[in-house]
């Protein structure tokens, strides 16, 4: 017992396990579809740059009320709540404990009666000999920190996908005004048309194809109000509300700097959260499988008790203080292999975080160059759509001046009518999908201000 102590305090230092070094993939220097000239920066909170204060209401109404967010927050205080007990265990456990009993027993003079009661306090402690119990309960710890960070991941996701909803209702709205405005004014070339058909001045065939132009016009109207209703449902269930009417007022699409700063791929590793969920969880699994090894090596308990008891006889009463202090250790022997095929399942788990680890960065690259690919040509498309729409203004007015003065007939007019109403209509649908792609590449380069959002949130919760 003299030299046993010291010899645990030593081999309460070792460890069977080294957490080895974990290696990020290679990263390239740059982006391939990096730009070199000036760009601009978008700021930490990156829908500001909009500069849409409707928009900036709704992602804070978004913050508050999402539902998906509150079952993430309560979902991280299940895991604060398991650090804390994984945790319990480097801390000594104490027990009080008490116990009364009355007793009769029969004797050569009658039934003999005794009271006895007992009270004691019992202490059990296991010595941390191979960091068994540190391991698990830092284990615990990094799975909050990767909780914390696959919340930061869904902040992300979510401020995204309100803009995205939020400019398609713009794009939605856009579009029915278009068809209106044209609706409109095939009506009035109706009336003219009709007129001129029952002076004997124009055919019936130009008449039906106006009538056929606008039964056409007037049908596209129908799926761009579901598309409208659509997105703003979308974004009342991202505020965690019923659907209302008009979520937005949104009337036209911002325009777009043709340039954006992206960075470079390193930054990927301190601005995406789900990079950092990812190793935090590897991490995690490297102190879950050291736990696992030392569960198959000797575990060392202390116990003691200290109370006090009391029984009453006939004859007198017997009243002391006892105590007891004990050293136990524990080796298994045989457990039919429990103990190896979970260390194994460890091995598994670890190797398995690390490719989930080594996947992310690899897949977060890639959705930064795909971003920025769809991003550049957006804005290749958009210019050659505003120079088409253009020459189309210019063929439209030449249309109707022909057509006022009697040069050409109404066919004329209407197929220019037509041109220029599908070239406005794709540069609104080319507008919102550049849009989409500068949100969806905002996304993929992360940012740092959902910390500071979730802390925010969290402390919301706490004082509830």
């Amino acid at each position: 017992m003299r030299y046993l102590l010291p010899l645990l305090l030593l081999l309460a230092a070792c460890s069977p396990f080294t957490v080895p070094e974990t290696t990020s993939p290679p990263l390239p220097q740059s982006y391939l579809g990096a730009s070199q000239q000036e760009a601009v920066k978008l700021p930490d909170r990156w829908w500001e740059v909009f500069a849409d204060p409707e928009l900036n209401r709704l992602q804070q109404q978004l913050l508050s009320g999402n539902l998906d967010l509150r079952q993430t927050l309560y979902r991280l205080e299940q895991l604060a709540a398991l650090q804390r007990a994984g945790g319990a265990g480097l801390w000594p456990a104490l027990t009080l404990n008490g116990s009364a009993s009355r007793n009769s027993t029969p004797g050569i003079t009658g039934n003999s009666i005794s009271n006895s009661s007992q009270i004691s306090l019992a202490a059990g402690y296991e010595i941390d000999l191979w960091n068994r119990l540190h391991n698990k309960t830092t284990a615990a710890e990094l799975r909050r920190k990767a909780g914390q960070q696959e919340a930061q991941t869904l902040l992300l996701s979510l401020s995204a996908q309100l803009t995205e909803q939020y400019f398609l209702a713009a794009e939605q709205r856009a579009q029915l005004h278009l068809l209106q405005r044209q609706i409109e004014r095939n009506r009035q070339l109706l009336e003219i048309t009709t007129e001129r058909y029952r002076a004997g001045l124009t055919t019936a065939g130009e008449l039906y194809q106006i009538r056929k132009n606008l039964a056409q016009n007037e049908s596209r109207i129908p799926p761009y109000r579901t598309g409208l209703i659509q997105a703003e449902n979308s974004i009342a269930l991202l505020l965690g509300q019923v659907p209302q009417a008009e979520m937005t007022r949104i009337q036209q699409l911002p325009q777009l700097a043709s340039l954006l700063d992206s960075g470079l791929p390193a930054s990927l590793l301190t601005r995406r959260p789900d990079i950092a969920a990812a190793l935090l969880q590897l991490q995690a699994a490297d102190q879950e499988l050291a736990a696992a090894l030392a569960d198959r090596l000797p575990a060392v308990n202390l116990t003691a008790t200290l109370g006090r008891s009391v029984t009453q006889l006939a004859g007198g009463d017997i009243e002391g203080s006892f105590w007891s202090l004990a050293l136990g250790l524990t080796q298994p022997l045989f457990d039919g292999g429990r103990r190896k095929a979970e260390s194994d399942r460890q091995q598994a788990i670890r190797e398995e975080q690390l490719a989930a680890y080594r996947q992310t960065i690899l897949k977060a690259v890639q959705e930064v160059e795909n971003a920025l690919s769809a991003d550049q040509n957006s804005a290749v498309r958009v210019a050659w759509l505003k120079q088409q729409q253009h020459i189309s203004e210019q063929d439209l007015a030449l249309a109707q001046d022909n057509y006022r003065s009697g040069l050409t007939d109404s066919s004329v007019l209407l197929s220019s009518e037509i041109s220029h109403l599908e070239i406005v209509s794709q540069n609104l649908s080319a507008q919102r999908q550049w849009l989409s792609s500068r949100i969806t590449l905002a996304r993929a380069l992360g940012g740092s201000w959902m910390a500071e959002e979730l802390e925010k949130q969290q402390q919301k919760l706490h004082n509830q």
